[in-house]
């Protein structure tokens, strides 16, 4: 073994420069290939022409749709966000991101998850077209709240719960549930016993006070006249009959 490395170490030097060459300069050629296919296949995006590139943020574009039709939301974010602010496509992408807490938040809605839909509908930016109707939904999703408190209440608490019940029904200009609200809590007051009958005649004095509508007034006022015998009758009643008609009749002049 001594004997062979000292024979070559022993080569001319020109000899052993054209050995070491010759195994190099297939190395670097290899080396070479090989690094440029790499830069190829990682930037292959730079060598694609317009209609190309085009053709592949519509296909980002048309991914976030099936995606976003399929409920898979962040899936489609994803795809929505491949597409530059330097594309056509980029206003529709942005509006379709924008639209995504709208219709989780109606998933939600219509999977009776409150918490999770109000959640998702405060999310929906101003800008949005979806706005508005959120909104409506909030204050639909409050209602129901209310509501299912109202139903597990008592007393006191019940009249308090759908005082505000009226109030949002006011607000939200939706005549028809206020009717429904009004037909129910009458429908209640004739149901319960003297005492309580006492604490509703008290509770319609103070929301009708507050009633705008000269319609509701009137109602109300006949409801009154039509039962006022009942209410005269019992003396824990007659006292809060005689002053809600008064009041009615005051307020109609």
């Amino acid at each position: 073994m001594l004997q062979r490395n000292t024979v070559v170490l022993s080569l001319p030097q020109t000899l052993k420069h054209n050995l070491i060459m010759n195994w190099i300069v297939p190395m670097r050629r290899l080396l070479g290939t090989l690094l440029l296919a790499l830069l190829l296949s990682n930037c292959s995006g730079l060598f694609e022409s317009e209609a190309e590139r085009q053709q592949r943020l519509a296909q980002h574009f048309e991914q976030g749709m099936r995606l976003f039709e399929q409920k898979e939301y962040t899936g489609a974010v994803e795809s929505f966000r491949q597409v530059p602010p330097e594309s056509a496509l980029y206003n529709r992408s942005l509006a379709m991101i924008r639209r995504v807490p709208y219709q989780r938040g109606r998933d939600a809605y219509e999977e009776q998850r409150y918490a999770d839909a109000s959640r998702q509908f405060r999310a929906v930016p101003v800008s949005a077209s979806e706005y508005d109707s959120a909104q409506n939904y909030l204050r639909e999703i409050e209602m129901i709240r209310i509501e299912q408190q109202y139903r597990e209440s008592r007393g006191d608490r019940r009249r308090e719960l759908l005082s505000q019940l009226v109030q949002k029904s006011r607000e939200n200009s939706d005549a028809k549930r206020l009717d429904e609200l009004l037909e129910r809590s009458r429908k209640e007051m004739m149901g319960s016993m003297p005492a309580e009958q006492r604490a509703w005649l008290a509770w319609f004095r103070e929301t009708m006070e507050e009633e705008t509508s000269r319609t509701v007034r009137q109602q109300m006022l006949e409801e009154m006249v039509q039962n006022f015998e009942q209410f005269a009758a019992e003396p824990t009643t007659r006292a809060e009959a005689i002053e809600l008609v008064a009041s009615l009749k005051l307020s109609l002049q």
